[in-house]
């Protein structure tokens, strides 16, 4: 009989433990790690599609021209001592449009940089 019983013990004991785990451990088990909420991603800066990039190519190349048309028409100007009406004229329309193409530059640049 002393047998049988050391014989079930050696049994018991060599046989693995298993075990289900409950709901409440489960719970807790998915939760492990999360204490902290999970930040989000900055999205990435609009990029200008390649029109708008044409344009802002477009306008920064046409003030450059305007700048030296500009220059040109003053240089004249100086040469004869004073800017004719027609001159004077020509200098404004080329400042307004100038400012045009600032206004559009500046929109598309801050649009790029965000």
């Amino acid at each position: 009989m002393k047998s049988a019983i050391v014989l079930a013990a050696a049994i018991v004991m060599a046989m693995p433990v298993v075990s289900v785990p409950s709901v409440a451990d489960a719970q807790v088990l998915i939760g492990r790690g999360r204490s902290a909420p999970a930040r989000r991603a900055r999205p990435a800066p609009p990029r200008l599609t390649e029109a708008e990039e044409n344009q802002l190519w477009d306008a920064q190349s046409e003030v450059d021209t305007i700048d030296g048309q500009i220059a040109d028409v003053r240089a004249a100007g100086e040469t004869q001592g004073s800017l004719t009406p027609e001159q004077q004229a020509y200098l404004d329309a080329q400042a307004a449009r100038r400012a045009e193409l600032e206004a559009v530059i500046t929109r598309l640049e801050a649009k790029k940089n965000r």
